[in-house]
């Protein structure tokens, strides 16, 4: 992307390629890197600032970080040599935009000559141990949280929601058991392809799902995209037992770059325009991002954590206690269904397929109500 003495000058040129587009139907929250006393985003910074409970791992290990442009080189098709490493990657979140590996981004000319995008896979636990407690299982709630390096420009995450442009290299990401067959998130980009230059453009993300880099992590604001692993029950992979969702050692994030040459797979995701006798998007899209980016192009990775059970689908901020927030956020939402200003994906609590806050999911949530993660806890 950049280095540091250059950001704000980048920024100043970041407006000006900003784009500005409709909101997206895709407006789910990232996971808090860091908290306060409140159990609200903290800037990593700041001096009260713990990590989120809500983490139990990081990744403890890599391998095949196969970047696609070439490792010393600060100029055009280079990454730089400090994003260079892939034990940045390694650990808890840091919340500090220039702690990531690079995977590097293809150009016009690499991707018509067949080159592969930039990648590197995460390694949990021990591989050998399928007892390992810090492998990553399919449990009730969001399962991991991809953490990349993009800016916001305008960013807010209220009443269970965001909205907002931003900086941002997708990615695509994957999971194994084995490290050898890995199925991939099928991810939905909405954005628009860019009138005139590319470049070092912005992007809104409510139009981005399931790719990496959805959710900023850079300027005092560290939050991560999660995933659930239960997405992916129906894959052929998993159906056969080939990729044990149950045991996940291995994340795989493969850089996208943000041409238009690379597609999203809408058609394995519900199109928020068939309400309500919901339907499965009739096409894939094009993936625009920021491109080409150099010196620490394409996906920067940040971290990726495991997250603990989230027994209480009713807290719907992630705070670990159901209470009057929630509830805020559940008024809001009454009945708009997915894809209408005021849907929050998280309310929608009674598991009917009928993607609709409504009655149903106010009885589930009222049986959770003061009730308490067993993970919550503060130093």
């Amino acid at each position: 992307m950049f280095k540091a003495g250059t950001q704000i000058t980048i920024l100043m040129i970041l407006f000006c390629f900003s784009t500005v587009t409709d909101a997206g139907p895709y407006n789910q929250p990232g996971i808090n890197g860091y908290i306060g006393s409140d159990f609200r985003h903290a800037n990593p910074n700041d001096i009260d600032a713990v990590i989120n409970p809500i983490f139990r791992g990081w990744a403890t290990g890599y391998k095949d970080y196969l970047p696609s442009d070439t490792i010393g080189s600060y100029g055009y098709d280079g990454i730089a040599s400090e994003y260079a490493d892939p034990c940045k990657a390694l650990g808890s979140a840091t919340g500090n935009e220039m702690d990531v590996v690079s995977l590097g981004d293809l150009d016009s000319t690499e991707i018509v000559d067949g080159c592969e995008p930039g990648q590197v896979t995460l390694i949990f636990g021990d591989s050998c141990n399928p007892d390992d407690p810090n492998h990553i299982r399919n449990v009730s709630g969001y399962d991991f949280v991809v953490f990349e390096n993009g800016f916001a420009l305008e960013y807010t995450a209220e009443d269970g929601a965001i909205t907002g442009e931003m900086f941002a290299e997708f990615g695509y990401v994957e999971v194994s058991s084995d490290g050898e067959n890995f199925v991939r998130f099928p991810p939905v980009s909405l954005i628009p392809q860019p009138s005139g230059s590319y470049g070092y453009l912005t992007v809104d993300i409510t139009n981005a799902y399931r790719l990496a880099g959805k959710h900023p992590n850079a300027g005092g604001v560290c939050t991560g995209t999660p995933f659930d692993l239960q997405q992916l029950i129906e894959h052929p992979d998993v159906r056969s037992g080939v990729v044990d969702i149950n045991n996940i050692s291995y994340v795989r994030i493969v850089d996208v770059p943000g041409s238009g040459d690379f597609n999203d797979t809408a058609v394995n995701n519900i199109d928020p325009d068939t309400k309500p006798n919901w339907d499965v998007y009739n096409s894939n899209n094009p993936i625009y991002d920021a491109w080409v980016t150099w010196g620490s192009g394409g996906l920067d990775l940040e971290a990726v954590g495991v997250l603990n059970e989230q027994e209480l689908s009713a807290d719907v901020n992630l705070d670990g206690i159901v209470d009057l927030d929630d509830f805020r956020i559940l008024v809001k939402a009454w009945l708009n269904y997915f894809g209408e200003e005021n849907w929050v994906g998280r309310c929608d609590l009674d598991g009917s397929g009928d993607l609709l806050i409504n009655f149903r999911d106010f009885a589930v949530f009222s049986t959770q109500w003061q009730k308490v993660e067993q993970w919550r806890d503060y130093p």
